[in-house]
């Protein structure tokens, strides 16, 4: 019996771990928006246009490499980020257009 407990109670250990992470990944993306509102109301107030395909494609490479780095697909990673980033465009241009801005 000790034998069957012993997988149960590492994959509970490991599943604990990926919620950890998960929790830390989920804390980071919302210090990434609070920063990138930043951004877009920085962007708003001096007239600036809200999309720069050529940072996006600087950081689409970087993310890719990082990637790689760390074991991760890079396509998996270049998916999420531009997700990210699609999701800040849109709430940038949400809050462009609002008419009291």
């Amino acid at each position: 019996m000790a034998n069957n407990d012993s997988p149960k109670a590492e994959l509970a250990s490991l599943r604990a771990e990926v919620d950890e992470i998960d929790q830390q990944i989920m804390l980071l993306l919302g210090v990434r928006f609070r920063c990138t509102d930043m951004i877009g109301e920085l962007k708003t107030n001096h007239g600036m246009d809200l999309v720069d395909p050529v940072r996006e494609s600087q950081q689409v490479e970087r993310i890719r490499r990082l990637a790689e780095e760390a074991g991760v697909p890079p396509a998996l990673a270049e998916t999420i980020l531009r997700e990210v980033i699609d999701t800040v465009v849109d709430h940038h241009t949400r809050l462009r257009e609002r008419p009291y801005s």
